[in-house]
Parts: C-alpha cells; sequence; structure tokens
C-alpha cells in the first residue's frame, strides 16, 4: 500500500529539490493511496517493472543510475518505463489513470 511507498509523505518540487512535507489535505493521501493500488496490480503481472516505478517515482533514482544497479543500458530503462506506465493505465481504475498520465508523464520522479 501508499504506506511502503512513504504514503504519510507529499513530495513537493522546490526549484531543483524535492522536500518531504506531511500532506496538506486528504486528496494527495488519496492520490497516492490509489497510485499505490495501480503499482500493486502492476506488481502482480510484472515485479521488475513495478520495481523501476518504485526506484524511479518514489525514490528518485535517474534511469542511469537504475541502469547501472541492473547492469543493464540506460535505453532498456527507458523503454521498461515506458512499459511500465502502459501497463500502469492498463491496470488502474478510471480515476487512478488520471493520476497515472499526470503523475509519470515525463519520465521524471515526482
Amino acid at each position: 500500500g501508499a504506506s511502503k511507498r512513504g504514503g504519510e509523505f507529499e513530495i513537493t518540487r522546490i526549484g531543483d529539490h524535492d522536500v518531504a512535507s506531511p500532506p496538506d489535505s486528504v486528496a494527495a493521501s488519496e492520490s497516492l493511496e490509489r497510485l499505490s493500488i495501480a503499482l500493486d496490480r502492476l506488481a502482480a503481472l510484472d515485479p521488475s517493472l513495478a520495481q523501476l516505478v518504485d526506484l524511479h517515482f518514489f525514490c528518485g533514482f535517474s534511469f542511469v543510475e537504475i541502469a547501472s544497479r541492473r547492469g543493464v543500458s540506460e535505453r532498456t530503462v527507458q523503454r521498461d518505463w515506458k512499459k511500465a506506465r502502459m501497463l500502469l493505465r492498463q491496470v488502474a481504475d478510471p480515476p487512478e489513470r488520471s493520476l497515472v498520465d499526470v503523475a509519470l508523464s515525463d519520465g521524471n520522479a515526482m
């Protein structure tokens, strides 16, 4: 669930720095929970892709760092990222789909 992915925190961008802070609304917590549900469904289909989303989106690792960690090329990680986004969208319920689209749209961590 969301708690294992930092559900008690909201990631906020300030300039080029990410800052973890308590969520300022119930909506932020619910959004993270919905994204977490979709990610759990992805993990049931492909644990490796779910781990990629965890590493990049929740932990903030770059594609280069993930590629090095996995012993694959950065291009492979980029292809897997696209596949993860596509599968997340497929397994998500309609309210989660828009969240997946927004949260994972540009390949950058939150």
